[in-house]
C-alpha cells in the first residue's frame, strides 16, 4: 500500500539518453507530494527514458527486502500500490515453476508473475486491490493496470512519446505545470461533479489527464498506447436460486476473502458500524482472529440504535470493542480535503470518513470494512425500485410508458410520488438517469457554447450509456451493474481510499473480493434484492452467525447533516457571492446563473444540501488551483 508515480519518454529510451539531475529532482517532488500515502519510506529507480518511484506504507515484509521500486535480475522493474491477497498461493505456484524469492511480501510475487506469465495472463490470477506500473526492458514497454473493482487509483498523462502517472492528481498536476504543460478544466467534468457528485473515469477535472477505469490496463511503447479490453461482468441468465447449497458456497468464498485480508505483518482491526455489512465482516474476522479490535464511531446524533447493535455484535463475537468519539467535522475541514482529493468530489460523507480514518490511524494501519455490501447485493433505494420494475415489466410483461421528464409543478410528497411513478413506468434509460432533485438539468448554468458538449457527454448521457452497455437483458441486473461499475469505483472507493490513505491506513473490503462478487452475480437478481427486502444474500449469511437481536434491519448510515448546514441563510448568501464573483479557471460557468439557481431552490424550500456542498467544494478547488499553480512573479 503506497503512492506510486513514474515517467516514460520513449525518445530517450531509443537514444539511451540519461535523465538530468533537475529532472530527477522534479520526479522526486512528484513522488513526495504523496508522502501521506507512504510515510515508511521512499524509493526511485531510473534508466534512460524511464523513472519509477514509490512512497511506501509497509504492511507486508517490513524489511528493506520489501522496498520499491523492485527490480529483477533482467532489469524489469515494478512500482505497485495495493495488496495481492492471494500472494501466498501464487508464490507457491511460481516456486514450482522455478522462481526464487528473497522477500516475504506480495510485491516480489507480482514481479515474478509478470515476468513468468506476462501481464495479460497475470491479471486474471490476481485477487486484490492494485494499481501498478511494470517496465519490461525486453519489449521496451510499460504496462499499467488498475484492479477490476477500482479500489486503487491511477492518473495518467500522455502526449506523443511521453507518459506520466501518479496515484494522486494534485502532485501530477504540479509536475506537469513545472514542465510547462498547460492544464485546462473540463466543463463536462464540472457538470458531472455538480449533477452526480463525482467525476467518473476516464475523465478527470483536467482535460489533459485521464484516470484508468476499474479493470483497465494499458501497454505503452514507442508505437503508442494499446488499451486492453475490460473484462465484462459475469451475468447469469436466468441465474441460480438463493438456496442452501448456494449460500454454503458463498459463505465459503466470503470466509476465504476475510482470511486472506487478515494477512498482514502489522495488526488488523475492523470497522463495526452496527449495519449488516460490517457486522458480517466482523463476525467472520473474529472467528479467524479471536480478540480482534473492532472500532465503532459514536457521534451522539441519533445513531444510538446502530451503536446498541454494534455493542451486541461485539459481545456475541468477543471482539475488543473500541468506541471512537468524533464530531462531524464542520466545513472548515473542507480546504484540507480539497487538497487531498485533488479534484472536485461531492460526497459529503468524505468529512466523517476522514475523521474516522484519522482516529483509527492512531492505533492501526490496516482496517477491514463492510464496503461493497450494497452494489451487487442491491442495498440502495434505486435498486429496490428497479426490483419492482423487474416484477412489473419483465415478469408481469406490463409495457413501459413515456412520461414527461419534468415534474409538472408538484411539491412535497406529491412530487416524491410522481418521481417514483416516473422511475417505475418509463423506459429503463430514462428511469435510471433521472434524479429527484433535478440536478441533471443544470445546463443553463453553463455558457451556450459548451452546452452541446454537456448534452452529448454530460451526467445523464453518461449514466444512460453505461446502463445500456451491459450484456444482459435483465433491467435489475443492469441497475446493480451500474452501481458496481460507476458509483462504487468512482465515489465510494475514491472516498475511502483518499480518507484512509490520508492517515496511512489501509482499508480492506472482503465483500468486494472478486471470487465472492463473481459468485453473487450468478444468483438471480430478484433473489438478491426484492422491492420489500434488500441484500438478501448478506442477511442470510449474517443470520448464520448472529442472533436476531444483533442484526440491524435498516441501516441509518453515517453522514453529515448537510441539509441543515446548507439551510443557513448566511452560508447560502456567502456561497452565492463566491459564485457571482466567478470561479478561477472556469470561464464557461455562469456564476450569476449558478448563484440565482441555487438561491431559488433554497428559497423554494428544497433540500440544497448536496448541491450546496458540491458548489462549496468546486469553489474551494478552483481557488486553490489558481493559487497553487499561478505563474510566478518575474
Amino acid at each position: 500500500m503506497c503512492g506510486i508515480s513514474g515517467l516514460v519518454d520513449f525518445e530517450r529510451v531509443t537514444l539511451a539518453a540519461p535523465w538530468q539531475p533537475a529532472e530527477l529532482h522534479l520526479a522526486e517532488r512528484l513522488r513526495d507530494g504523496m508522502a501521506h500515502r507512504g510515510p515508511d519510506g521512499a524509493g526511485q529507480w531510473h534508466v534512460p527514458g524511464v523513472i519509477l518511484s514509490q512512497r511506501r506504507l509497509a504492511i507486508l515484509d517490513l524489511t528493506p527486502d520489501g522496498a520499491q521500486p523492485m527490480v529483477a535480475a533482467d532489469g524489469a522493474a515494478l512500482t505497485f500500490n495495493g495488496e495481492i491477497y492471494n500472494y501466498i498461493e501464487l508464490r507457491a505456484e511460481l516456486v514450482r515453476l522455478g522462481c526464487t524469492f528473497r522477500s516475504t511480501g506480495d510485491t516480489e510475487v507480482l514481479l515474478h508473475a509478470l515476468q513468468t506469465w506476462g501481464p495479460e495472463a497475470t491479471l486474471p490470477k490476481l485477487r486484490g486491490m492494485f494499481a501498478f506500473a511494470w517496465w519490461n526492458p525486453a519489449d521496451r514497454a510499460l504496462f499499467v493496470a488498475r484492479d477490476p473493482i477500482g479500489k486503487k487509483p491511477l492518473y495518467v498523462w500522455q502526449r506523443g512519446a511521453q507518459l506520466a502517472f501518479a496515484s494522486s492528481l494534485w502532485p501530477l498536476a504540479g509536475w506537469l505545470r513545472a514542465q510547462g504543460h498547460t492544464l485546462t478544466v473540463d466543463p463536462v467534468a464540472v457538470e458531472h461533479h455538480l449533477a452526480g457528485g463525482y467525476i467518473a473515469a476516464p475523465r478527470t477535472i483536467f482535460a489533459e489527464v485521464e484516470k484508468l477505469q476499474a479493470g483497465e490496463a494499458w501497454r505503452v511503447d514507442a508505437q503508442g498506447v494499446r488499451r486492453l479490453p475490460i473484462a465484462p461482468l459475469p451475468f447469469a441468465e436466468p441465474g441460480q436460486p438463493l438456496d442452501a447449497p448456494t449460500l454454503d458456497q458463498l459463505e465459503f468464498l466470503l470466509q476465504r476473502a476475510v482470511e486472506r485480508r487478515l494477512r498482514s505483518d502489522v495488526p488488523v482491526a475492523t470497522f463495526l458500524s452496527g449495519g449488516i455489512d460490517s457486522s458480517l465482516v466482523t463476525a467472520l474476522a473474529a472467528r479467524l482472529h479471536p480478540g480482534i479490535t473492532a472500532y465503532t464511531v459514536r457521534t451522539g446524533d441519533g445513531q444510538d440504535d446502530e451503536l446498541e447493535i454494534a455493542k451486541r455484535v461485539a459481545r456475541h463475537t468477543g471482539v475488543r470493542h473500541e468506541l471512537l468519539d468524533i464530531g462531524h467535522g464542520e466545513l472548515d475541514l473542507l480546504p484540507k480535503l480539497v487538497r487531498h482529493y485533488g479534484e472536485p468530489f461531492g460526497d459529503s460523507s468524505a468529512l466523517p470518513s476522514w475523521l474516522i480514518a484519522e482516529k483509527a490511524g492512531q492505533q492501526h494501519r490496516v482496517v477491514l470494512t463492510g464496503d461493497g455490501g450494497d452494489e451487487v447485493q442491491g442495498g440502495y433505494p434505486r435498486t429496490q425500485l428497479f426490483a419492482a420494475r423487474h416484477l412489473l415489466h419483465e415478469v408481469g410483461r406490463v409495457p413501459c410508458v413515456t412520461l414527461p421528464s419534468e415534474n409538472p409543478g408538484l411539491q412535497g410528497r406529491a412530487a416524491s410520488l410522481w418521481f417514483r411513478g416516473y422511475r417505475l413506468l418509463t423506459p429503463g434509460p430514462a428511469a435510471i438517469s433521472a434524479q429527484a432533485d433535478g440536478l441533471h438539468h443544470l445546463h443553463d448554468w453553463f455558457h451556450a457554447d459548451v452546452r452541446p458538449q454537456l448534452q452529448a457527454r454530460g451526467w445523464q448521457a453518461q449514466v444512460q450509456e453505461i446502463y445500456q452497455s451491459f450484456a444482459t437483458r435483465n433491467q435489475l441486473d443492469r441497475c446493480l451493474a451500474l452501481e458496481f461499475r460507476l458509483y462504487l469505483p468512482e465515489d465510494l472507493n475514491v472516498k475511502v481510499d483518499v480518507a484512509t490513505m490520508g492517515h496511512a491506513v489501509e482499508a480492506r473490503a472482503p465483500l468486494l473480493d472478486r471470487d465472492f462478487t463473481d459468485a453473487c452475480w450468478q444468483v438471480r437478481a430478484r433473489d438478491r434484492v426484492r422491492p420489500w427486502q434488500t441484500k438478501r444474500i448478506l442477511r442470510a449469511l449474517l443470520a448464520r452467525r448472529l442472533p436476531p437481536d444483533a442484526q440491524m434491519q435498516r441501516k441509518q448510515g453515517f453522514s453529515v447533516p448537510m441539509a441543515r448546514w446548507m439551510a443557513d441563510t448566511a452560508r447560502q448568501q456567502s456561497l452565492a457571492a463566491r459564485l457571482r464573483a466567478g470561479l478561477p479557471g472556469l470561464p464557461w460557468l455562469d456564476g450569476e446563473a449558478a448563484a440565482r439557481g441555487f438561491l431559488q431552490r433554497a428559497q423554494a424550500g428544497q433540500d440544497v444540501g448536496a448541491l450546496g456542498f458540491r458548489l462549496l467544494w468546486l469553489a474551494e478547488w478552483a481557488e486553490q488551483n489558481a493559487r497553487l499553480f499561478a505563474p510566478e512573479a518575474p
